[in-house]
């Protein structure tokens, strides 16, 4: 019974540590070639591994916009963060 116990408290943890490591991410990014240079935002909210699909989207970005920035934090997009 004492296994049993243990190992329902271990997944719940590895559970909980799943569902906490999905967090909301977005990527902030200049358009070199736009007529003014406002950051904007990309969202990538609900995959499996957002920070990594936000990490590719900014690695592109900055290879096919010289001079354009772009980077990834925690939370949604300004727009995207009503109900």
């Amino acid at each position: 019974m004492r296994k049993i116990m243990v190992s329902g408290l271990f997944a719940i943890a590895i559970v909980g540590i799943a569902f906490a490591a999905d967090r909301d991410r977005h990527a902030s990014y200049t358009d070199p070639k736009a007529p003014t240079a406002a950051a904007q935002c990309k969202g990538f909210y609900g995959t499996d591994d957002n920070l990594t699909a936000c990490s590719d989207f900014c690695g592109t970005w900055r290879t096919a916009n010289e001079g354009a920035t772009c980077a990834c934090d925690d939370g949604k997009c300004p727009a995207d963060d009503h109900p």
